[in-house]
């Protein structure tokens, strides 16, 4: 059977949002212990109802037990052992949190927001033949410890779904595992390839080497991280297809697909998105929110106003004004995703410098690869693989003003402990309610 790719608005979406914050509110222990549901009045519109709750932070979710989060009537014990319901660990090494994961719902839900974008779309529905996918990211099956072989082309099948990689930092990554990644596109008739743009950067360059394209017959989309100026270009001299940027994260699925337009559209039936605009100076971006998701699909830790970190830049109207609703739901369009808060900087003046402002002052001065840290509230230190230092020092200083900009070359830069890549990190910790409108407390 092909899959029903067709989209349309949610004519629905904000009373659908109210159902699933009645229903966590009322059903799931972590959320009735607080007695929030008498802040959800049957007849008050949606922005009042979520108004009155508390944002949910990590912090807060961090030390829960999962059958707090398990609605009434629901065995978490047995759930867990049988393997429907997963805990999975997400986010940077600093910023973790156990969340529970139930893979059907993520599928179901990745496919229906990916056909946000027209190539995908016609993929999804099988119009350039039976849809094959593989992955390039953290390995997540058929993993080789160290010392061992690369696991084979059938241990890493899932299904229709080929996990190309099973080393979680590429910079290890051998020519010959490469190569084979390469090969096993095109034997494994890919029509979608999902991946990291940082692991995917890596595999394109050696393409790039070899004189080859990325045999992908539909379309690339990057998740999972932010892809740089760098990722792009080198992206480009090996693949000429359509490639779909999404923001997604595993606690609520993907939000926010481009559409073939410029924009990242947000994703219909799945979850409601708060913008939360920024109430400071942001060189480099314009209209900056902080992104708040409530999830409607998920029965088991269902999530209610959850800072997911991420920034963006919402799109705007004909004028000089954001969009202020979207072609599937209420929720505006974006123009880019601009990174996470906690990736950040922060200038002496208050001013907030986004992942992706950095990245656009940055990219011309041509590095491959670089990291910017804060190490304390006027300075900075940076290191570029490729690139002149002194380039890049120039081309930082008019965004970072005030702040002391070091920058050394390196030959490589390393990925998190837990196969995450940050192009910027800040050290000093960070009052959302100082930054960002409706924070108060947090």
């Amino acid at each position: 059977m092909l899959f029903d790719a067709a989209l349309r608005r949610d004519p629905e979406h904000e009373s659908r949002t109210l159902d699933a914050v009645r229903r966590a509110l009322g059903s799931v222990p972590f959320y009735a212990k607080q007695d929030l549901a008498r802040a959800v009045a049957d007849d008050a519109p949606l922005d009042d109802v979520l108004a009155r709750l508390p944002l949910l932070t990590r912090e807060r979710v961090r030390p829960t037990l999962p059958k707090m989060w398990f609605p009434e009537g629901r065995d978490a014990k047995a759930e867990l052992a049988s393997g429907a319901i997963s805990v999975v660990d997400t986010g940077s090494a600093d910023a973790r949190v156990r969340v529970l994961f139930d893979a059907a719902w993520w599928r179901a839900q990745e496919r229906r927001a990916l056909a946000i974008h027209p190539r995908a779309q016609a993929a999804l529905a099988g119009e350039l033949g039976a849809f094959r996918d593989a992955v390039l990211w953290v390995p997540e099956r058929g993993t080789g410890s160290c010392g061992a072989g690369d696991p084979g082309y059938e241990d890493r099948l899932e299904g229709a779904r080929l996990h190309l990689n099973s080393r979680q930092d590429p910079t290890f990554w051998t020519e010959p595992v490469m190569t084979r990644m390469l090969d096993e596109l095109s034997t494994h008739e890919t029509t979608a390839l999902l991946a990291d743009p940082f692991y995917l950067d890596v595999l394109a360059r050696h393409a790039a080497v070899l004189g080859r394209r990325l045999d992908v017959r539909g379309f690339i989309a990057t998740t999972r991280a932010r892809a740089t100026r760098a990722h792009r270009d080198a992206l480009a001299r090996v693949y000429r297809g359509a490639v779909v940027d999404v923001l997604a994260a595993r606690e609520v699925g993907a939000l926010f697909v481009g559409g073939g337009d410029d924009l990242m559209h947000h994703a219909p039936f799945s979850t409601h998105v708060e913008l939360l605009r920024a109430k400071v100076a942001t060189p480099g971006a314009e209209d900056v929110a902080l992104v708040v998701v409530t999830t409607l699909e998920r029965d088991v830790q269902p999530l209610v106003r959850y800072v997911l970190g991420d920034l963006v830049q919402v799109a705007r109207g004909e004028g000089a004004e954001p969009r202020r609703d979207g072609r599937f739901t209420t929720v505006p369009p974006i123009a880019t995703a601009e990174g996470s808060v906690d990736d950040a900087l922060v200038r002496p003046d208050g001013a907030l410098v986004t992942p992706g402002a950095v990245d656009r002052a940055i990219g011309a001065a041509g590095p491959r690869a670089y990291q910017v840290v804060q190490v304390d509230a006027g300075a900075v230190e940076a290191e570029i693989v490729g690139g002149s230092p002194a380039h890049v020092e120039q081309a930082l200083a008019p965004l970072l003003s005030g702040m002391r900009v070091t920058v050394r070359s390196s030959t490589a830069i390393g990925a998190e402990p837990t196969g995450k890549y940050r192009t910027t990190r800040r050290r000093a910790p960070l009052a959302l309610s100082s930054v960002f409108d409706a924070c108060e407390g947090v």
